[in-house]
């Protein structure tokens, strides 16, 4: 069995269009010993237009001008197929699925046959290795966690490092890569038929699933909580709280028991309750409260909108003082 761990740089890419302009691959044993590194320059047939995900500008380390003397895709086509397919390798990526995307792209490009191999992504995997769904792992930042050198967006030095990462997890681990990627429940990623779908697990399947299912109950605990506002009405008892309108942090409002006794607490006394923060001139916060909404408060305190700003225990005190 061979590892093939492979990463691409494109001299630019829209949404359906991927210029490749270099095939970086390191291929390994099973004792991840290298059997060849190679970068693959090829003409991209177009200018260059380098971005990153937050658009700023990225520089290659290459001689832009060098690219227009290599051939282009096609006259690489079939070594790529060869270096990719194939029953006796295990193919890997970082990030993968975006490195499968360019190539679907370039084969319907130039009108070549499609590509036709499963895949792993060492991101996926040191996400589910690890527990850490909240946020991608690029691979500069794993290359610092395993502390493997390379010069990053030189295709065959990211392929390298992607490598390394794979072999770090495993002595973590005390595994071989097969047994990783059974360890960390993955399902491969694939391309055929100019079709393709990401490297997963199913830990971060779980993960996204169960954040939804929390976003959907919080929706609604806040929408009982809204339907419970608008529709309470009744005769204030004193008029302590007159010309005072209340809003709470998220939290608060999402513990709708707590909420509910809170703003019967605050009619009773003559005051009103606003969803709205620019609709209150009294906020109450959780305790260690850190939100956003939390520092927009303290904002229009200090801007004169907002009159007074109680933690909750506070002004649980306020409200309850004799009755403790």
């Amino acid at each position: 069995m061979q590892y093939v761990f492979f990463d691409i740089e494109c001299a630019c890419v829209y949404k359906n269009v991927a210029k490749i302009c270099v095939f970086g691959y390191c291929v390994c044993d099973e004792q991840f010993n290298i059997l060849k590194k190679e970068d693959i320059l090829i003409n991209p047939n177009g200018k260059f237009h380098l971005t990153d995900r937050g658009g700023e500008g990225i520089v290659l380390p290459y001689d832009y001008a060098e690219f227009k003397k290599y051939p282009d895709f096609p006259h690489f086509y079939p070594k790529i197929k060869e270096i990719l397919e194939g029953e006796d390798k295990l193919v890997f990526g970082h990030a993968a699925v975006n490195d499968v995307k360019y190539l679907c792209l370039e084969t319907r490009r130039y009108k070549l046959p499609s590509f036709s191999f499963r895949f792993a992504d060492t991101q996926v995997m040191y996400m589910a290795m690890t527990n850490t769904f909240d946020r991608q792992a690029g691979l500069e930042a794993l290359t610092e966690i395993f502390e493997v050198e390379y010069t990053p967006h030189c295709a065959a030095d990211d392929a390298y490092a992607t490598m390394k990462i794979a072999e770090a997890m495993c002595d973590k681990e005390g595994k071989t890569l097969p047994e990783l990627i059974e360890h960390c429940r993955l399902r491969l990623g694939k391309i055929g038929d100019y079709q393709f779908s990401g490297c997963s697990s199913q830990a971060r399947a779980k993960y996204i699933s169960d954040k939804a299912k929390a976003k959907r109950e919080k929706g609604e605990r806040r929408a009982k909580f809204n339907d419970f506002v608008y529709g309470y009405r009744v005769k204030p008892q004193s008029r302590e709280f007159k010309g005072r309108r209340f809003s709470f942090s998220r939290s608060i409002e999402e513990d709708v028991p707590l909420a509910k006794r809170l703003v019967k607490a605050i009619v009773a006394r003559g005051g009103r309750y606003s969803m709205k923060l620019s609709g209150c001139n009294v906020f109450i916060e959780e305790d260690g409260d850190t939100s956003v909404r939390r520092d927009a408060a303290h904002k229009l305190l200090g801007e004169g909108a907002i009159d007074e700003i109680y933690t909750l225990s506070d002004f649980k005190r306020v409200l309850w003082a004799e009755e403790e």
